[in-house]
């Protein structure tokens, strides 16, 4: 058995520990901005970033026939009008172009129209895959990436375990393949059954594309609505172990920081690692891209500092009803990788 230990690159990234104090509950230093420093490497290496953002709710104003959509709509509960969805699109494109990622997987799209109006809002040059899904909210996945650094040759959801299907994308970056799957797995409203098969399946997805091809490297990412250290995902995707087993299809890089309590998600004032990366352990060496760093981005005018029972959480747009003109009640998490 092959096993080779992760490493997290921390002292020499451009990073700043953020304090968030959780209605005098407790206290996290969770991680500002872990961006790469370009300055620190050779010209002769390629470095890409890959990320994940669940923008919570990026609904259009349009109605949707089915009635799916009806909070959000103008003469809706949320009073979602044209003011209001700019305000989101605005939010959400200041994230990402703040973090400026290659490629990114986003959750929670209601349409075409959404990801279309929110690319025409970034200021990084983004071309997009959307594919409408059977999510009874309408919620759905898309892929943000940079054109001059991938080109993608085939698209297409598939069903992994639950209504809510798989985003599968296969393409060259950089003129190498990789295959990227995005997922949104079922919430803990569910039963445990549910989730396990949700999880289990998408486990199975990745582990059947890295072993039907020995040039595949495959990036999963998504919402896995589970924390690591849940038994439902160190039963599925081994992530009680920060040590890689080589002989395994999938390791978990995030490993590192979940055990420092490091999260995208707050609940009952606790940072949950819901959002996640996974990466095909061929990313650990060989030719082509390697994995180097992973992190989660964060800057302070994401979090909520005037709520006072939500203070420090994300600031998401909607709490308990009320119009708060967020973001996402989710931070967005990324790999870094790089080829000589």
């Amino acid at each position: 058995m092959r096993r080779a230990v992760m490493s997290l690159r921390l002292c020499d990234l451009s990073w700043k520990d953020y304090i968030c104090d959780m209605t005098g509950l407790c206290r996290f230093i969770i991680l500002f901005a872990v961006l790469l420093s370009v300055s620190g490497v050779a010209t002769a290496r390629e470095v890409v970033t890959v990320a994940f953002y669940n923008v919570e709710n990026l609904y259009d104003t349009v109605p949707h026939p089915s009635g799916r959509d009806a909070d959000y709509t103008p003469e809706g509960k949320m009073r979602w009008d044209s003011m209001r969805y700019a305000g989101k699109l605005a939010n959400v494109a200041r994230v990402l172009d703040g973090m400026d990622a290659d490629l990114v997987g986003l959750a929670e799209v209601e349409s075409e129209i959404a990801v279309r109006d929110l690319v025409m809002t970034l200021h990084t040059d983004y071309n997009y895959v959307h594919l409408p899904g059977s999510d009874y909210r309408g919620m759905g996945l898309a892929l943000l990436f940079k054109g001059d650094k991938f080109v993608p040759d085939e698209a297409r959801l598939i069903r992994a375990g639950s209504s809510r299907e798989v985003l599968y994308v296969r393409g060259e970056l950089y003129g190498e393949r990789i295959d990227l799957l995005a997922c949104h797995l079922p919430s803990r409203m569910n039963g445990v059954r549910l989730r396990d098969r949700a999880l289990a399946s998408v486990y199975r997805l990745a582990e059947s594309i890295h072993g039907s091809d020995g040039d595949a490297r495959v990036v999963l990412a998504g919402d896995f609505n589970a924390d690591p250290s849940e038994r439902l995902m160190r039963r599925r995707f081994y992530t009680g172990e920060v040590a890689v087993d080589g002989d395994r299809p999938l390791f978990a890089p995030f490993a590192a920081l979940a055990v420092h309590g490091v999260g995208s998600y707050v609940y009952n004032n606790r940072w949950l690692l819901f959002d996640n990366i996974f990466l095909s352990t061929r990313f650990l060496g060989g030719d082509g891209f390697r994995y180097l760093d992973c992190g989660i981005f964060l800057r302070p005018w994401m979090l909520d500092g005037k709520t006072v029972s939500r203070k420090g959480y994300p600031l998401r747009t909607f709490a308990g009803g009320v119009y708060l003109g967020g973001y996402s009640d989710h931070l967005p998490v990324f790999v870094s990788l790089v080829r000589d």
